[in-house]
């Protein structure tokens, strides 16, 4: 079996000797298998990324060692969360990720509390493409929920999952991370927003990235018709009611538009002054091509043309504010991650504090049947309630009485310390002296 080193090793956070360093078995029982934007292409991850991922994680979940499953698969990230039966089983859990995403080079792994950090991180925007990304924090809700609605999830990743969803808003609430956009097409229509409003007609000249990408943004943005025209037809970018022109018809094409984003790769302008002599002197054109595709003849006219390095600027001022944000984000998450790890801590001494409710009731129910029955031969009363007490308290007490007297002999302090403070002992003395 081979199962890719951690990038990030939980060793580092489960070794440090502040309260964060016990950490609950739940956490050491999580797992992580990704790959990311970082090490892949959007390419190669959109080959890695299954077609299915619920799919994928019910073959993740069919290994007998591992108890739930989520994968979560973006453009920029394919990751398996899961969690196993005991933090021995983690490996084996890996293991099953890399079997049904289909063996990928280059995966990287985390377990334990790196787990919970780097889906934090993930959540908060810290590990995107783009920093402080909007899209990725709906991508997480919506691919948890699934996964519990299939009955793949449900424990301590659900339970994770839904802290990460809510640091990540909280982030977004109180931090600058999601400030400003950082995207060409955010970037493009708040520059045809800043030069002429909001376009009913919007036309796209070009099919690559950058096109496409502005067409998405522009068309839920504005619920406004999108054109495209292009050497070949683009059949995906134009809205329902939009068209698809080819390059030929392109004066037609602009004709009436409202605002237009050329986004070509040609080497020389493709949106002539002729092309554009039935565009309206206030329509504004955002040139996104390198080289242009808009002409000096067209840029020294009165049509308002924005160039890419002007929407390259936007795109980085906003960058810089983000980054100006990491170190609260990032403190933000340090928090959380700790808070989590107390609140699997209450979790565990809850489930605990059941069992221990549960067994005293039925010493307490096995007692007083025994009561009423003698009460019902006729016993006096106050006879059988005191021995109802004494019986009840030797029960209730009798295994701690054998593992204090155990512990006694073996000098096993930390029993002893544990039950003083369990049962305020201490505290009794003092109030009585």
């Amino acid at each position: 079996m081979h199962v890719p080193d951690s990038a990030s090793s939980d060793a580092r956070l489960e070794s440090d000797p502040s309260p964060i360093a016990a950490v609950p078995k739940s956490v050491r029982r999580l797992a992580c298998y990704r790959l990311d934007h970082e090490t892949r292409s959007t390419g190669e991850l959109g080959a890695i990324g299954p077609d299915d991922p619920v799919a994928a994680a019910r073959r993740i979940a069919a290994h007998d060692r591992v108890t739930e499953a989520v994968v979560l698969s973006t453009c920029n990230r394919v990751e398996a969360y899961l969690s196993t039966r005991t933090p021995a089983d983690r490996d084996a859990g890996l293991e099953a990720a890399r079997e049904a995403l289909g063996d990928p080079d280059g995966a990287l792994t985390e377990t334990g509390l790196a787990v919970v950090d780097h889906l934090f991180r993930v959540a908060c925007g810290l590990e995107s493409a783009v920093i402080g990304e909007a899209h990725v924090l709906g991508q997480l809700r919506r691919i948890f929920e699934t996964a519990l609605e299939a009955d793949l999830a449900g424990g301590v990743v659900t339970r994770v999952a839904d802290a990460a969803v809510s640091v990540g808003r909280r982030c977004r609430d109180e931090t600058g991370i999601a400030e400003g956009t950082v995207g060409y097409g955010s970037a493009t229509c708040e520059a045809i927003a800043d030069a002429g409003g909001v376009p009913a007609r919007l036309v796209v000249v070009g099919a690559g990235d950058m096109a496409s990408e502005v067409a998405k943004a522009a068309g839920p943005r504005w619920a406004c018709r999108v054109d495209a025209v292009n050497r070949s037809a683009a059949p995906e970018l134009p809205t329902d009611d939009g068209q698809d022109w080819p390059l030929e018809a392109l004066e037609r094409a602009l004709a009436d538009a409202d605002a237009i984003v050329t986004a070509t790769g040609a080497p020389d302008p493709v949106v002539t002054p002729e092309a554009m002599r039935r565009v309206g002197s206030e329509t504004p054109v955002v040139d996104l091509a390198s080289p242009p595709d808009v002409p000096e003849a067209v840029r020294r006219s009165a049509i308002p043309v924005v160039a890419l390095d002007a929407i390259q600027r936007r795109i980085e001022a906003a960058v810089t504010d983000r980054r100006a944000a990491v170190p609260a984000v990032e403190d933000a998450v340090t928090d959380a991650v700790a808070t989590f790890v107390d609140r699997e801590r209450e979790n565990h001494a809850e489930d605990t504090l059941r069992e221990l409710h549960r067994a005293a009731a039925a010493i307490r129910e096995r007692e007083l049947e025994q009561a009423r029955t003698r009460l019902e031969n006729g016993a006096d009363p106050e006879t059988v309630l005191a021995d109802f007490a004494s019986a009840l308290t030797g029960s209730l007490l009798g295994t701690p009485t054998e593992h204090l007297r155990t512990a006694a002999r073996e000098g096993d302090d930390a029993v002893i310390d544990a039950t003083h403070r369990l049962f305020d002992l201490d505290g009794d003395r003092e109030r009585s002296e």
